[in-house]
Protein backbone atom coordinates (compact mmCIF):
# COMPACT_ATOMS: atom_id res chain seq x y z
CA UNK A 1 0.00 0.00 0.00
CA UNK A 2 1.36 3.22 -0.64
CA UNK A 3 2.16 6.04 1.67
CA UNK A 4 -0.11 8.93 1.46
CA UNK A 5 1.17 12.07 2.92
CA UNK A 6 -1.29 15.34 3.14
CA UNK A 7 0.07 18.86 3.42
CA UNK A 8 -2.78 21.69 3.94
CA UNK A 9 -2.89 24.88 5.53
CA UNK A 10 -4.32 28.46 4.80
CA UNK A 11 -4.22 30.15 2.11
CA UNK A 12 -0.75 31.21 0.81
CA UNK A 13 1.16 29.42 3.50
CA UNK A 14 3.86 27.82 1.24
CA UNK A 15 2.02 24.38 0.95
CA UNK A 16 2.75 24.16 -2.97
CA UNK A 17 6.05 25.39 -2.21
CA UNK A 18 6.42 23.03 0.12
CA UNK A 19 5.18 19.84 -1.03
CA UNK A 20 7.18 20.57 -4.44
CA UNK A 21 10.32 20.30 -2.44
CA UNK A 22 9.16 16.84 -0.61
CA UNK A 23 8.94 15.76 -3.98
CA UNK A 24 12.13 17.06 -5.22
CA UNK A 25 13.91 15.73 -2.06
CA UNK A 26 12.45 11.76 -2.27
CA UNK A 27 12.56 12.23 -6.37
CA UNK A 28 14.44 8.56 -6.82
CA UNK A 29 11.33 7.23 -5.70
CA UNK A 30 9.10 8.42 -7.88
CA UNK A 31 6.02 10.35 -5.85
CA UNK A 32 2.59 11.30 -7.54
CA UNK A 33 1.64 14.92 -6.17
CA UNK A 34 -1.83 15.68 -6.13
CA UNK A 35 -3.38 19.42 -6.01
CA UNK A 36 -6.97 19.41 -4.81
CA UNK A 37 -7.32 22.80 -6.85
CA UNK A 38 -7.70 20.46 -9.62
CA UNK A 39 -11.11 19.33 -7.83
CA UNK A 40 -12.57 22.76 -7.76
CA UNK A 41 -16.25 22.80 -8.89
CA UNK A 42 -17.02 25.15 -12.44
CA UNK A 43 -20.77 25.87 -10.59
CA UNK A 44 -21.80 25.40 -14.26
CA UNK A 45 -24.67 24.06 -12.17
CA UNK A 46 -25.61 27.07 -10.76
CA UNK A 47 -28.26 29.08 -12.68
CA UNK A 48 -25.84 32.20 -14.69
CA UNK A 49 -27.69 34.87 -12.84
CA UNK A 50 -27.07 33.32 -9.31
CA UNK A 51 -23.26 31.96 -10.30
CA UNK A 52 -21.34 34.77 -9.83
CA UNK A 53 -22.40 35.10 -5.76
CA UNK A 54 -22.06 31.71 -5.33
CA UNK A 55 -18.02 30.92 -6.97
CA UNK A 56 -16.07 30.30 -4.20
CA UNK A 57 -12.73 28.79 -3.42
CA UNK A 58 -11.87 29.13 -0.06
CA UNK A 59 -15.34 27.43 0.96
CA UNK A 60 -15.72 23.19 1.32
CA UNK A 61 -18.74 23.71 -1.10
CA UNK A 62 -16.10 24.52 -3.68
CA UNK A 63 -14.59 20.63 -3.80
CA UNK A 64 -15.70 18.00 -5.85
CA UNK A 65 -15.00 15.94 -2.39
CA UNK A 66 -16.35 12.45 -3.51
CA UNK A 67 -13.89 12.67 -6.46
CA UNK A 68 -11.09 13.57 -4.64
CA UNK A 69 -10.85 10.89 -1.97
CA UNK A 70 -12.01 8.25 -4.10
CA UNK A 71 -9.11 8.79 -6.48
CA UNK A 72 -6.72 9.30 -3.14
CA UNK A 73 -8.44 5.92 -2.00
CA UNK A 74 -6.97 3.92 -5.48
CA UNK A 75 -3.86 6.10 -5.64
CA UNK A 76 -3.01 4.42 -1.58
CA UNK A 77 -4.37 1.29 -3.30
CA UNK A 78 -1.75 1.52 -5.88
CA UNK A 79 -3.84 2.30 -8.58
CA UNK A 80 -3.57 5.19 -11.11
CA UNK A 81 -6.40 7.67 -11.61
CA UNK A 82 -7.21 10.73 -14.28
CA UNK A 83 -6.93 13.80 -12.36
CA UNK A 84 -9.22 17.10 -13.91
CA UNK A 85 -8.01 19.71 -15.83
CA UNK A 86 -7.04 22.50 -13.36
CA UNK A 87 -8.77 25.69 -12.99
CA UNK A 88 -12.45 26.55 -11.23
CA UNK A 89 -13.62 26.86 -14.82
CA UNK A 90 -12.32 23.88 -16.19
CA UNK A 91 -14.91 23.48 -18.88
CA UNK A 92 -14.41 26.96 -20.14
CA UNK A 93 -10.36 26.63 -20.29
CA UNK A 94 -10.69 23.08 -21.70
CA UNK A 95 -7.36 21.09 -22.28
CA UNK A 96 -6.48 17.19 -21.33
CA UNK A 97 -6.80 15.40 -17.97
CA UNK A 98 -3.97 13.74 -16.62
CA UNK A 99 -3.68 10.34 -16.01
CA UNK A 100 -1.25 9.80 -12.92
CA UNK A 101 0.20 6.33 -10.50
CA UNK A 102 0.92 4.57 -9.43
CA UNK A 103 3.68 5.39 -6.75
CA UNK A 104 4.98 4.16 -3.80
CA UNK A 105 4.21 7.68 -2.73
CA UNK A 106 0.69 9.83 -2.47
CA UNK A 107 1.41 13.41 -1.61
CA UNK A 108 -2.17 15.74 -1.52
CA UNK A 109 -1.92 19.56 -1.12
CA UNK A 110 -4.61 21.67 -0.56
CA UNK A 111 -5.57 24.84 2.00
CA UNK A 112 -9.24 23.03 2.36
CA UNK A 113 -8.11 19.09 2.68
CA UNK A 114 -8.28 18.47 6.43
CA UNK A 115 -12.52 20.29 6.01
CA UNK A 116 -13.21 16.64 5.21
CA UNK A 117 -12.49 14.04 7.52
CA UNK A 118 -12.03 11.29 4.83
CA UNK A 119 -9.24 12.91 4.05
CA UNK A 120 -7.56 13.09 7.14
CA UNK A 121 -8.31 9.49 7.71
CA UNK A 122 -6.96 7.97 4.55
CA UNK A 123 -3.53 9.99 5.31
CA UNK A 124 -0.37 7.73 6.71
CA UNK A 125 1.20 11.77 7.85
CA UNK A 126 -1.00 14.77 8.15
CA UNK A 127 0.93 18.21 7.84
CA UNK A 128 -0.21 21.51 8.73
CA UNK A 129 2.15 24.34 6.87
CA UNK A 130 2.18 27.62 9.13
CA UNK A 131 2.82 31.30 8.56
CA UNK A 132 1.92 34.66 10.16
CA UNK A 133 -1.32 36.04 8.22
CA UNK A 134 0.36 39.13 7.58
CA UNK A 135 2.97 36.60 5.57
CA UNK A 136 0.38 35.39 4.13
CA UNK A 137 -1.54 38.12 3.16
CA UNK A 138 1.42 39.85 1.36
CA UNK A 139 1.99 36.67 -0.71
CA UNK A 140 -1.74 36.18 -2.41
CA UNK A 141 -2.12 39.20 -3.23
CA UNK A 142 1.32 39.42 -4.90
CA UNK A 143 0.69 36.01 -6.08
CA UNK A 144 -2.87 37.27 -7.62
CA UNK A 145 -1.23 40.34 -9.21
CA UNK A 146 1.80 39.14 -10.82
CA UNK A 147 0.46 37.50 -13.45
CA UNK A 148 -1.61 40.68 -15.04
CA UNK A 149 -4.76 38.82 -14.65
CA UNK A 150 -6.09 40.81 -11.96
CA UNK A 151 -5.68 44.44 -10.15
CA UNK A 152 -4.85 44.84 -6.44
CA UNK A 153 -8.28 46.01 -6.33
CA UNK A 154 -9.78 43.46 -7.88
CA UNK A 155 -6.94 40.67 -5.60
CA UNK A 156 -8.63 43.07 -2.45
CA UNK A 157 -11.72 43.12 -3.28
CA UNK A 158 -11.45 39.07 -4.16
CA UNK A 159 -9.89 38.59 -0.83
CA UNK A 160 -12.23 40.30 1.40
CA UNK A 161 -15.25 38.43 -0.16
CA UNK A 162 -14.49 35.00 -0.07
CA UNK A 163 -10.99 34.52 1.69
CA UNK A 164 -11.53 36.43 5.18
CA UNK A 165 -15.00 34.76 6.09
CA UNK A 166 -13.68 31.82 5.06
CA UNK A 167 -9.87 31.10 6.11
CA UNK A 168 -10.78 31.16 9.85
CA UNK A 169 -13.70 28.96 9.76
CA UNK A 170 -12.73 26.31 6.97
CA UNK A 171 -8.91 26.34 6.65
CA UNK A 172 -7.29 27.43 9.49
CA UNK A 173 -9.05 24.66 12.15
CA UNK A 174 -7.05 22.18 10.53
CA UNK A 175 -3.82 22.80 12.39
CA UNK A 176 -5.41 20.68 15.54
CA UNK A 177 -5.92 17.32 12.77
CA UNK A 178 -2.86 17.47 11.22
CA UNK A 179 -0.11 15.09 12.64
CA UNK A 180 3.01 17.67 12.96
CA UNK A 181 2.65 21.73 12.18
CA UNK A 182 5.52 23.13 10.11
CA UNK A 183 6.60 26.92 10.24
CA UNK A 184 7.27 28.23 7.00
CA UNK A 185 7.48 32.19 7.29
CA UNK A 186 9.92 31.12 5.47
CA UNK A 187 11.17 28.19 3.27
CA UNK A 188 12.15 25.47 5.90
CA UNK A 189 14.99 23.05 4.19
CA UNK A 190 14.72 21.27 8.39
CA UNK A 191 11.12 20.03 8.18
CA UNK A 192 11.84 19.14 4.21
CA UNK A 193 14.23 16.82 5.11
CA UNK A 194 12.27 15.63 8.16
CA UNK A 195 9.27 14.54 6.45
CA UNK A 196 11.36 12.83 3.79
CA UNK A 197 13.54 10.68 6.38
CA UNK A 198 9.97 9.56 7.70
CA UNK A 199 8.81 8.70 3.99
CA UNK A 200 12.05 6.90 3.41
CA UNK A 201 11.82 5.10 7.05
CA UNK A 202 8.54 3.99 6.31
Amino acid sequence: MSALVAVSGATASGKSTFSRALCKAIGDLDPVLVVQDRYFRDFHDVPEPERKAAVTSNHPMAVLWDDLVDHLGILKQGGTVTVPVEGTRCKARGGEPEGIGPSDVVIVEGHLLFADRRVVELSDLSLFIDANVHERVVRRLLRDTSSGKTSLEGATTWYRRDVIPNVSRYSEPGRTMADMIIPWDEENGSAVTAVAEWIRGR
